[in-house]
């Protein structure tokens, strides 16, 4: 059975099909041309450098006949393009009328010489590098040669016979030069033969997958110029029902917004790389979205979503779009303009605004926040995901620094992101490589100078990030979900530890921070209850301090319950920075906690307004029969004015700084006879 010209499949005859075919391949290998032209030369001009440079003769006969080949090829494009492209706007009868099967054959023999001429001088180039130069020299052509091959799989295609008679010109040949060369590079010439057999199925599979491509196309048009004869409608049909696609496909279904595909179709039409003008991208994240998700369900959670959407799209400028990116994000992008910063402040502004005005839902009034990050097109990034990732940095760097505002980019919140990175990454194996170490800090009762307490302080000493800030890891630690391993790592060593350093008998606590992540965790109660168990440690001898956050109504329950539980083991449970956070004094009686330490901002001002807030929960705390402990403490002036408050336990820089072997010795108050020569 004969066979098709350039396809190769089994043909009973010329069909109109085989023929249009026939003209689309060589459509197709002139297309490529160009690029394989540009590719040759750029490899000929890396290796006549470096063959020039090795002293290689007859290099510069072989440049001159590639200059030539490749001139004479381009002029076989350009007359192709102006002569020989029949394809274009002709059907498969008038392509048969006009014998152009045979015009076809004709440009595609012009190819194959130009072709077959090219690998047959980089064959003559392998064949000189081989008689005098450097094995560096050779290996460079050798992967050069190569390269155009795995190159050949996919850029020759349309040629079925033409592309592997290529392949083979410059792999085959190769490997005998390489041999006979040298019997020491039998490797390398069978890696060739080898690499010759793979290059040849994957150009065959290339092929046959061009070819069954267009023959598809031409079935697929050849049943829609059927199909529109048989109903003159269809077309608009068929259109309709393709933007009905479309708009699905780039719309959220819950808030009827541009979705991902959708935003950056729109920002392809709508915004250009070459537009001097800047584009404003907005990110909008929700805070306190999760906490009505949460507590109220999904279902008033979508409900606020769509609800929040609205009100986005009403602040929306005529020229922007609004975008639900995923979750509780969205994204507002202006077209370029010449004040799209002082725009974005402004959107910006309206944005937070319309987003924490109250609403109502099922006689619930409920409220949620916004952060903003903002980022400009193509100023900050050129490419459409480039720039709303800088915008998500931003929004990011928002998040961590307070909530609730816009910001623009910078650059230091992606160095800050890939060392947040970095960190998290690291802090998982902190724990293994014995990075994190312990370090102790004394609370001090200043009517006796006895050490009431240690309070434990967990540091990290990184191999390679250097000594990393406690308050750096411990909130990354917490943000990473890695809190619990942390927390309980520093439980169990100090309280295992706690023996070596206090003798049994005494009356010193010891003190360690546990955050509400932990205390939120199933089972919390029982992990610390474990702990103390495996390391006979004394549940009346530890107190766990944990900050404000405690008392948040999102949570309550959950920790009061924990609380409870704690207490009952005997552990006392005081309120860390008090006074920074939520409402405390509304919810303190209604935790069972055992004291209070009074965070160091007010310590720091103690003199002025500081000292009505120590007042007052020192008040509060008598008649709650609380405990008190004033952080902070680094001067004698401070300890003397706290000390006229009443207050007798205190910690600070002034008493002991943390230490990792702790001072437990009693201190004497040598502050006392200050005071009383005053």
């Amino acid at each position: 059975m004969p066979t098709n010209r350039f396809s190769g499949f089994p043909r009973r005859r010329a069909s109109d099909q085989d023929t249009l075919i026939d003209a689309q391949l060589v459509e197709l290998a002139y297309q490529n041309l160009p690029a394989m032209v540009a590719v040759n030369i750029a490899a000929t001009l890396g290796v006549v450098f470096l063959l020039h440079a090795a002293g290689a003769s007859g290099i510069r006969l072989w440049f001159g006949l590639v200059l030539l080949l490749s001139m004479l090829r381009l002029i076989s494009w350009v007359l192709f393009k102006k002569y020989g492209s029949v394809a274009n706007g002709l059907t498969a009868s008038e392509l048969t009328a006009n014998g152009s099967r045979q015009y076809s054959a004709t440009w595609m023999l012009l190819y194959t010489l130009g072709l077959l001429s090219a690998a047959l001088i980089w064959v003559w180039l392998l064949y000189i590098t081989f008689q005098s130069t450097a094995s560096e020299v050779k290996f460079i052509v050798i992967v050069t040669i190569s390269s155009l091959a795995g190159g050949a799989t996919g850029i020759t295609a349309p040629l079925k016979y033409a592309g592997r008679i290529y392949i083979t010109i410059l792999l085959v040949p190769s490997s005998i030069i390489i041999y006979s060369a040298s019997n020491e590079y039998w490797v390398l010439s069978a890696l060739a033969i080898v690499f010759w057999g793979a290059m040849i199925v994957n150009h065959r599979n290339n092929h046959r997958v061009l070819l069954k491509s267009l023959t598809l196309q031409l079935e697929n048009k050849q049943l829609i110029n059927n199909l529109q004869t048989l109903n003159a409608d269809l077309e608009q049909r068929v259109h309709q029902r393709t933007e009905a696609l479309k708009q699905i496909a780039h719309h959220d279904a819950l808030t009827g917004l541009l979705n991902r595909p959708g935003l950056i179709d729109w920002m392809e039409k709508n915004l250009s790389a070459e537009n001097p003008h800047e584009a404003a991208v907005l990110f909008l994240d929700l805070d306190r979205f999760k906490q009505i998700n949460d507590a109220l369900g999904h279902e008033i959670g979508d409900q606020v979503l769509r609800m929040i959407a609205h009100r986005f799209n009403d602040v929306c400028p005529s020229d922007a779009i609004v975008a639900r990116w995923g979750g509780d994000e969205f994204l507002l992008i202006t077209e370029q303009s010449t004040n799209a910063r002082e725009r974005a402040d402004l959107i910006a502004h309206q944005l937070i605004e319309v987003a924490t005005a109250q609403f109502k839902i099922c006689d619930e009034s409920l409220g949620v926040g916004l952060s903003v990050g903002m980022a400009y097109f193509p100023t900050d990034a050129a490419d459409f995901q480039d720039v709303i990732h800088a915008a998500d940095l931003t929004v990011a760097e928002v998040k961590r620094s307070g909530r609730g505002r816009s910001l623009i980019y910078d650059d230091i919140y992606a160095q800050t992101q890939k060392r947040r990175f970095d960190l998290g990454r690291a802090l998982s194996e902190a724990l293994k490589q014995n990075e994190l170490t312990l370090a102790y800090q004394p609370v001090v009762n200043v009517l006796t100078g006895d050490v009431e307490a240690l309070e434990v302080l967990s540091r990290w000493h990184h191999k390679t990030l250097g000594v990393i800030d406690p308050c750096e890891f411990i909130n990354l630690a917490e943000e990473t979900d890695r809190i619990n391993a942390l927390g309980d790592w520093v439980l169990y060593e100090s309280c295992l530890k706690f023996s070596e350093w206090v003798p049994q008998g005494s009356a010193i606590k010891l003190a360690v921070n546990v955050s509400i992540k932990q205390l939120l965790t199933p089972g919390f109660s029982a992990r610390v209850n474990s702990i103390l168990i495996e390391t006979d440690f004394s549940a009346k001898s530890l107190i766990l301090e944990v900050t404000e956050s405690l008392f948040g109504e999102e949570h309550l329950d959950a920790t009061l319950k924990t609380v409870v539980t704690l207490r009952e083991m005997g552990i006392d449970v005081y309120i860390d920075d008090f006074g920074t956070g939520y409402s405390s004094l509304s919810r303190l009686h209604e935790f069972p906690v055992t004291g209070i330490k009074i965070d160091r901002s007010f310590t720091a001002q103690v003199d002025s307004q500081g000292v009505v807030i120590i007042e007052s929960a020192m008040l509060i705390a008598q008649r709650m029969n609380l405990k008190v402990i004033v952080e902070g403490v680094e001067s004698i002036s401070q300890l003397k004015k706290l000390s006229s408050l009443g207050v007798v336990a205190m910690q600070g820089y002034y008493f002991g700084r943390p230490s990792p072997i702790p001072h437990i010795e009693s201190i004497k108050p040598i502050w006392c006879d200050v005071f009383l020569k005053e």
